[in-house]
């Protein structure tokens, strides 16, 4: 059996513009490093053996974060990167919405139909998430692994741990949100979530923690 910790990075300076990010970067904010520390306080007791994180700057920024001053090792895996959003990548949402309202529309509501020839589909993104989750849960085997990437990997990611079509991820009630923590075991080859997008943690934070939105 392997347990997974699962997390999405911490609020970023472009999460609070409402720019998309995709592969792109920007750096976390006051809040989403607080977040992190809230997820580490959270996670003090519960025994990690190892971290596996995105490349991507505010990912790995988050996992340091909630690792804190624990000697756990943080591997990076690329298959753990956001979705590839091509010329989206740092602009507004509003502008990309009212320039592509069509793509737009299928990004968020008809994953299926979402396809472009300068960006990565929800097919391809299911396709290099999950096959990286494989190889971690076949490298972990019996260990407790913290997972840190991104809010759309986590979206395409349920449906495959709920063995469930790519457009299923449209119906989902939330996308998740910084930090938010979501707990998935295999056992005999078999996925079975036990925990999703849960905030429990914000309670460590004193400021207002209001949901930070989509995953742009």
């Amino acid at each position: 059996m392997v347990k997974l910790f699962l997390t999405r990075h911490g609020q970023t300076e472009w999460n609070v513009e409402k720019r998309m990010q995709g592969q792109m970067d920007s750096n976390l904010t006051d809040l989403g490093r607080k977040q992190a520390e809230a997820l580490g306080k959270r996670l003090a007791d519960e025994k990690i053996d190892v971290i596996y994180s995105s490349p991507l700057g505010r990912a790995l920024d988050t996992a340091k974060l909630i690792r804190g001053n624990r000697t756990i090792e943080i591997l990076t895996d690329e298959g753990l990167m956001e979705l590839y959003l091509g010329p989206w990548q740092g602009r507004l949402l509003s502008e990309v919405s009212e320039e592509f309202p069509t793509q737009t529309e299928n990004f968020w509501k008809h994953p299926k139909l979402y396809e472009r020839t300068d960006a990565e589909s929800y097919f391809q993104l299911l396709e290099r998430a999950s096959n990286a989750i494989a190889r971690i849960a076949e490298k972990e085997k019996g260990k407790n692994v913290l997972i840190v990437t991104h809010g759309i990997v986590l979206k395409t990611l349920r449906a495959y741990f709920q063995y469930q079509g790519i457009d299923e991820i449209a119906n989902y009630p939330k996308s998740p949100l910084s930090t938010a923590l979501s707990i998935v075991e295999q056992k005999d080859g078999r996925w079975n979530i036990r925990l999703w997008n849960d905030t429990a943690h914000y309670e460590f934070i004193q400021e207002e923690t209001a949901n930070t939105g989509d995953a742009f």
